[in-house]
């Protein structure tokens, strides 16, 4: 059912376009961004529960990087806060999203949602 429901949302999504009015330094940009708008869309959580798990994200890059630690950039941050809410919510497991991951590296592709 999570697999499914993962599968059917990752396939809902618009393919990212070279000439849209949107632009991202990479294709994993614009499928993290969609994900996010297509999963609020779909009713699996709210703006602000989406807004609240951004702004964590945002304020630990922040806090790591005023130690000097290194500091994911702000997509970075989009995808973690989705990963975590994707989590919270049973929309998918922690080992659905290593495998994802696993799957992806292995095959070497240069984003994370496909």
């Amino acid at each position: 059912m999570v697999a499914d429901d993962l599968q059917t949302l990752l396939a809902a999504l618009p393919p990212a376009e070279a000439d849209s009015e949107v632009r991202f330094a990479e294709p994993w940009q614009a499928r993290a961004f969609g994900l996010v708008v297509q999963m609020n869309a779909a009713g699996h959580f709210t703006w602000a529960e989406w807004v609240e798990a951004f702004s964590r994200e945002v304020a630990a890059a922040e806090a790591a990087a005023a130690v000097g630690l290194p500091a994911p950039g702000y997509h970075a941050q989009w995808l973690a806060a989705a990963e975590g809410l994707m989590l919270a919510k049973g929309i998918t497991s922690y080992e659905q999203l290593a495998a994802r991951r696993f799957a992806i590296g292995a095959a070497g592709a240069t984003h994370v949602l496909r």
